[in-house]
């Protein structure tokens, strides 16, 4: 057991430290070396704290710390400030976009109809169709009455129509539509054709019936008949 020594106030506190330290080196020492076994029942010596006199002054004050770096840590960043745009400006400038196109089109479309289709530059504009040729018309009845001479030819024709030939051993073609013909005299020949015509004849050599529900009523003589077509007649009466 190491006897405790009473620190005098005016002591060195580290040769008072070294006094204490001395009796635990000297047994590690004999613990080492086997002189001395070692025994666990041993208690450790007590320190009691001893203030510092105002002779010896006060502890010296710890170092100021290092100052910190002006320069940034490379692995440090700043934090970015994330700026979101306002899109109210395009969510108007749609609809006007559309109402400019729709008025645009309609004003177009009055353009074009107000002033007509444009005309293809370089490309004459078509000619007019030509006019029907000109066919002469029938001799109305109550303009004249109509003769057929020796070898002469007399052509009738159009619809509804009344007329009076005079015959002088000639030839009459009737043609047309529900027309009422009055022949006179005598004729070499007499052809109808067309549609529902009434003829009547007062004498000629032939008869001649063709087309449809033609009727042909002969007063004198003993005329050559012939007949083709649907629903045609000859007959004396």
């Amino acid at each position: 057991m190491c006897n405790h020594l009473r620190m005098e106030p005016d002591g060195d506190p580290e040769a008072r430290i070294r006094d204490l330290e001395r009796p635990l080196a000297d047994r590690a020492r004999a613990n080492e070396l086997g002189t001395q076994p070692y025994r666990p029942d041993s208690t450790p010596p007590t320190y009691r704290y001893v203030p510092p006199s105002e002779s010896q002054g006060t502890y010296p004050v710890p170092p100021p710390l290092p100052p910190v770096s002006e320069y940034p840590s490379p692995y440090y960043a700043a934090p970015q400030h994330v700026v979101h745009k306002k899109h109210s400006v395009a969510v108007w400038l749609i609809p006007v976009a559309l109402l400019v196109c729709v008025v645009t089109a309609a004003i177009g479309i009055a353009v074009y109809f107000n002033t007509g289709s444009p005309a293809v530059s370089g490309f004459p504009p078509p000619a007019p169709p030509a006019p029907p040729p000109q066919v002469p018309s029938p001799i109305d009845a109550t303009e004249q009455v109509i003769t057929a001479g020796a070898g002469g030819l007399v052509s009738i024709g159009g619809v509804g129509k009344t007329q009076t030939i005079v015959c002088d051993q000639g030839t009459v073609s009737i043609s047309g539509v529900d027309n009422t013909i009055e022949v006179a005299g005598h004729c070499a020949l007499v052809n109808v054709s067309g549609v529902e015509n009434h003829i009547t004849v007062e004498s000629s050599d032939v008869l001649n019936a063709s087309g449809f529900d033609n009727r042909i009523t002969f007063r004198d003589g003993d005329p050559e008949i012939t007949t083709s077509g649907a629903g045609n007649v000859i007959e004396r009466g």
